[in-house]
């Protein structure tokens, strides 16, 4: 599966090359920088702890304030884009 996500990946950024937009990918990935690396370093963290029993216990209340925060944080972009998506697919918002 991690095959098949970096290869995906991969493929992405040879189409954001081949369309000349590495620029403006840079300029994206520069700006979120910032905020992502608070997330990906949690996300590590409990990962390796989640590997041992011992742990791995504590971990799972863990992984579920990562999203509960992730959602609180994020609250209105996502209901934003849920919304999208049901205008898309015709229902009511």
């Amino acid at each position: 599966m991690n095959g098949l996500i970096l290869g995906l990946y991969g493929v992405y950024l040879v189409i954001v090359g081949v369309q000349g937009k590495t620029d403006e990918l840079q300029a994206l990935a520069a700006r979120d920088m910032p905020r992502f690396i608070p997330w990906a370093l949690s996300i590590v963290v409990l990962v390796i702890l989640s590997q041992t029993e011992a742990t791995a216990k504590l971990v799972k209340p863990f992984i579920f304030l990562l999203i509960l925060n992730f959602v609180l944080m994020n609250f209105s972009n996502l209901s934003s884009e849920v919304n999208k998506l049901r205008s898309l697919a015709g229902g009511t918002q």
